[in-house]
């Protein structure tokens, strides 16, 4: 009772908590005034008649056993449930957490295949760039190649033309008939 009490926070029963602790029975006035200095509160007095103090009966002594067992039953039970539920959160606060790094590990994954594809797409598209460049560099050269043999062959035809016209051999003979002869 006092467990349920101290949880609830209950005003009015907390006269009966506190009567619970001290062992009183709940036939007893539940709240004692305060004595003054020197003064007799009534449950404090002795009965007429008799010179004794009043004994607790078997039954209330009994009963106030009955409940400190309880309450501790109560209290070792409410610590146990406690426990497990602060178990069972730690349990389930890892196993969300778990769940929560599996997930971002899979999006993550997910983000890293993607980027994967693209890098991959990038480096074909790279590469067929690479690949028409080196084409076209090729072709510049076959056709630089192309004219330059060109170029060489109308030279050699030209050559060959003026030495079998004797163009040629005019202009040296020319050439060696207006120097002067030294001898």
């Amino acid at each position: 009772m006092a467990f349920w009490n101290r949880i609830f926070n209950k005003k009015g029963d907390a006269a009966v908590a506190e009567a619970d602790k001290d062992d009183v029975s709940p036939s007893e006035p539940v709240s004692k005034p305060k004595p003054e200095d020197g003064a007799i509160v009534e449950s404090d007095a002795v009965p007429e008649g008799t010179g004794k103090v009043p004994k607790k009966s078997f039954l209330n002594k009994f009963e106030s056993k009955v409940r400190r067992k309880v309450d501790s039953y109560v209290d070792n039970k409410a610590d146990a449930l406690l426990d497990d539920a602060t178990r069972r959160a730690e349990q389930f606060r890892h196993e969300t957490l778990e769940e929560v790094h599996n997930h971002a590990m899979k999006l993550l994954d997910l983000t890293e295949e993607r980027i994967d594809e693209k890098l991959v797409e990038i480096e074909d598209m790279l590469e067929k760039r690479l690949q028409a460049e080196l084409k076209m560099r090729l072709r510049a050269m076959l056709w630089t190649l192309a004219f330059v043999l060109i170029m060489a062959a109308v030279s050699f035809a030209y050559v060959w033309v003026k030495r079998s016209t004797g163009l040629d051999e005019n202009k040296g003979n020319s050439a060696e008939s207006s120097r002067p002869a030294d001898e």
